[in-house]
């Protein structure tokens, strides 16, 4: 509710409980509201000394000199003996500019409206007024000025709304965590700054680490995979920050793209984000330190535009309302910004994380590390309405002019739909990501997909790599795993058109060598074996194949081998079909063993 509306609703209670109605005589009606003062400015007033005073509401008649030569300036002196809200407004005389400015007693500006342009009136709420304070009308136009009128409505504080002037630090309007408060960007440089207390000292939540996996979400892996490793001490050089997740909702205003920031208690910034035009904002485990027991929430009008056609939205009428709130996951929530890979969210072993998608655009980064060779499983979790694409990816290196680099990449479901990675070779940092799968609109490849109401769960399973399981990527020569003759190994055929590399190193062997080649079959895909020869160019030269076989049953090579490097290829042989569950087993061994 506006200040004026909560002024005329506060009279017309009023006014209802003085009502004790009768048949035999009339009630003495009281004094009548006269609504507010009717005043007059008179010169000179350019200056604090002579500004006309205002105590309450009022509507005041006054004149703005158009000689260009002299400039002229009307001051206005607003006091209350207890604190009070004031809703004030400008009109502007035909071809003026008007520019209502207010300041301390020291004549030190603290809010400068200059907003709607020629020939419109100027307004500024929640001017907060407790004792005194000085407003300065001129015209942005020198030589145009004549008749305007100043309109300064009182108003008892409303609870849960910002107090103006509030673009500073310490003028910020304190807001306790999880109460909602409203606000107007009543002119494009206007910026609100709110302060928060998360907690007290010896309150301080302990982020500790975050919950162990439940035991029916670690799924039927095999036993030989199940065990988890032993991530080691931490890098006794960095010190693991313990942090705390926040939701943060901003409703939306018409004609205003929001800029929101969080702010430590030194001013510098943790969290940033941009609204669309028109909307509001929904960031969910926004990540603060519990070092950072104050923070500010900055909100303001963001640029929109390029080169001269920049402008910055405003709304004297409609606010805005702003929540902060601590999440409800807790440590187990993912910690925004998690945008790069440099400001991942870490997984421990054996554990989750609960993350958002929110706003557009959002991408997610995750770090697992490890202290000795280890394979990774990972499971994320379907979301309404958005199709998740998970990925393991190796970080770019800006100083060798190298971009982050996928890896891997699950992407087998629709929305709601979890996505799967499996034996994602780790050896000690890992990096992965979650994002919205890229969709065509009107001829476009966008990532347009959010949802900031229900959050997706990413798992992490980790395992010693004893050889026995195959390691991804191992999609290429480069990448393919050693497979020493007489081993075995498993892996799977997930996802789709998934190919899997083993290499067989016979370089050193004197002579030819009969080698076997058996690949046990899986349910619902038709695994195709194909072994290659590996050129000393890297080129791969077909020798033998065996894809007749459908389903689970297996397939088997036999052939003369030549000194050389081999690579044995795994895949559905038609491409089309994957099994994330059932696992394979390829043994290479000489013929006749």
């Amino acid at each position: 509710m506006s200040p004026r509306a909560h002024l005329g609703l506060s009279l017309t209670l009023l006014g209802l409980a003085g009502c004790t109605c009768s048949d035999k005589a009339a009630p003495d009606a009281g004094p009548v509201d006269a609504g507010p003062a009717q005043l007059t400015a008179k010169e000179p007033d350019d200056g604090p000394e002579q500004a006309t005073a205002i105590t309450g509401s009022a509507v005041v008649q006054s004149n703005l000199g158009a000689d260009p030569s002299r400039p002229d300036e009307d001051w206005y002196a607003l006091s209350s003996a207890l604190p009070r809200t004031v809703d004030l407004t400008v009109s502007c005389p035909p071809g003026a500019d008007m520019v209502l400015e207010v300041m301390d007693e020291g004549r030190h500006p603290l809010a400068v409206v200059n907003a709607a342009g020629a020939g419109a009136s100027e307004r500024l709420p929640n001017l907060s007024v407790s004792g005194r304070a000085l407003v300065r009308v001129t015209s942005a136009k020198k030589g145009a000025g004549g008749s305007y009128t100043l309109t300064a409505w009182y108003g008892e504080r409303v609870p849960g709304f910002e107090l103006e002037p509030n673009d500073r630090a310490v003028d910020a309007t304190p807001v306790p965590l999880g109460q909602a408060v409203s606000g107007y960007l009543a002119h494009p440089a206007d910026q609100d700054w709110y302060r928060l207390e998360l907690w007290s000292a010896p309150d301080a939540p302990d982020a500790g680490a975050p919950e162990p996996l439940p035991e029916d979400d670690a799924g039927e892996a095999d036993a030989a995979v199940v065990a988890p490793v032993d991530a080691g001490a931490p890098d006794a050089g960095a010190v693991a920050e313990a942090r705390t997740a926040l939701r943060i909702d901003l409703s939306a205003v018409e004609g205003v793209t929001f800029e929101l920031s969080l702010l430590s208690e030194a001013e510098a910034v943790l969290f940033s984000a941009k609204s669309r035009p028109g909307e509001g904002l929904s960031l969910r485990n926004v990540g603060v330190r519990s070092a950072d027991r104050v923070i500010s929430v900055v909100v303001k009008s963001a640029w929109v535009g390029t080169g001269k056609d920049q402008t910055r939205g405003s709304n004297a009428t409609t606010y805005y309302t702003l929540t902060v709130a601590e999440e409800e996951a807790g440590a187990s929530a993912e910690l925004e910004p998690n945008d790069e890979p440099s400001k991942a969210t870490p997984i421990p072993a054996g554990s989750y994380r609960e993350g958002f998608l929110a706003p557009q655009g959002d991408v997610d980064y995750y770090r697992i590390d490890v202290a000795q060779p280890s394979l990774v499983k990972l499971q994320l979790s379907g979301v309404e309405a958005l199709d998740l694409v998970l990925s393991a990816i190796t970080p770019g290196d800006d100083s060798r002019k190298a971009p982050e680099e996928t890896l891997a990449k699950a992407n087998e479901g629709g929305p709601k739909e979890p996505e799967l990675l499996s034996n994602v070779a780790c050896s000690s940092t890992c990096y992965f990501r979650v994002e919205a799968a890229s969709r065509k609109v009107n001829g476009k490849w966008v990532r347009d997909g959010e949802n900031a109401t229900q959050s997706y769960r990413l798992s992490a399973t980790v395992a010693s790599d004893d050889g026995s399981e195959e390691r991804e990527p191992n999609q290429t020569v480069a990448t393919a795993m050693p497979l020493p003759l007489g081993n075995s190994v498993r892996g799977t055929v997930y996802p789709k058109k998934d190919v899997d590399y083993f290499a067989v190193d016979l370089r050193s062997q004197p002579v030819k060598t009969a080698l076997k080649a058996t690949l046990t079959g899986i349910l619902k895909v038709d695994v195709g074996l194909y072994a290659h020869r590996v050129g000393d160019d890297g080129a791969l030269t077909l020798v033998q194949t065996a894809d007749a076989a459908k389903g689970d049953k297996p397939e088997v090579l036999r052939f003369t081998a030549e000194p050389g490097l081999y690579v044995f290829e795994v895949r559905d042989s038609k491409n089309r079909e994957s099994n994330f569950q059932d696992t394979y087993q390829l043994t290479v061994e000489t013929d006749g063993d």
